[in-house]
């Protein structure tokens, strides 16, 4: 039996409520999900778990601002995200759900909290900084490399000092395609990281969603997702804990299949 062809993408933008110019790829049929990405990353990351799901839903994979198809403004702060999350909702209608992974599942989670139009929320692994600042004085150092076009210091001290990625899960990640895409993108590191240790004070904003929320979490993940997604299993009233065995903090990438048929059950039962 001929297999089906892959669902065509396209390429579209709209402009956020700043004027900045957002980006997104858009494949599938039926319902809408959202898809935000986290740090070092695009959308295109989350095509293997698109190209799964676009059967039964229409998949917008966000390119945040300040990469891909994305542009860029001076300002920034978490609301510009939010902004952003809101123009490409209103584009993808009433009902449509919303999917963020680690910084981008912080922008998703705030947007929805903030009295965003969606119908169920799905969260992996969203590094909120429970236990007090994530990156705290390391973001002096980052903030220096970046400063200095030093992009490739940057997310090493990122993975290595922050994130705390062991040294040869970094050195097997220096000799990928991967490495030299999440260079270019080390410049965002430090308002994002900005951006989560602000939160430290600020958690309460997220324990007002009501929509049905999915939590992803990879069983072999860093101990402060453990600490963050425990947090909103704890606070939200329709939550549902899903742990992806064998997992860590990038399953889109390394279980596309696993991820796909855990947001298509969820949202079954949805």
């Amino acid at each position: 039996m001929a297999q089906d062809a892959p669902a065509t993408i396209e390429i579209r933008h709209t402009t956020s409520a700043d004027g900045t110019k957002i980006g997104w790829r858009r494949l599938g049929t039926g319902p809408a999900i959202v898809v935000t990405h986290g740090a070092i990353a695009t959308g295109e990351q989350w095509l293997p778990v698109a190209r799964a799901l676009a059967d039964e839903h229409t998949m917008l994979l966000l390119d945040r601002r300040g990469r891909g198809l994305s542009g860029d403004a001076e300002g920034y702060d978490l609301g510009t995200e939010m902004a952003d999350l809101e123009a490409i909702l209103a584009v993808a209608g009433p009902g449509a759900t919303l999917l963020g992974h680690s910084y981008g599942a912080i922008t998703a989670a705030a947007t929805v909290a903030a009295g965003a139009d969606v119908s169920a929320l799905m969260l992996y692994e969203p590094p909120l900084p429970v236990n007090g600042p994530l990156v705290g004085t390391t973001i002096a150092p980052l903030a220096a490399a970046v400063a200095a076009g030093e992009n490739e210091r940057a997310l090493s001290i990122m993975l290595t000092d922050i994130v705390h990625t062991p040294e040869a899960d970094v050195d097997a990640l220096r000799q990928t395609s991967m490495w030299a895409e999440m260079v270019a993108l080390a410049p965002t590191l430090e308002r994002e990281m900005r951006v989560v240790d602000g939160l430290a004070g600020d958690l309460d904003r997220f324990t007002t969603i009501r929509q049905p929320t999915l939590l992803l979490l990879g069983s072999q993940t860093a101990q402060h997702h453990v600490d963050a997604t425990r947090f909103l299993i704890e606070h939200l009233p329709h939550a549902t804990l899903v742990e992806l065995p064998g997992q860590e903090h990038f399953a889109q990438a390394t279980a596309p299949t696993l991820v796909a048929d855990t947001v298509r059950s969820f949202l079954r039962r949805a």
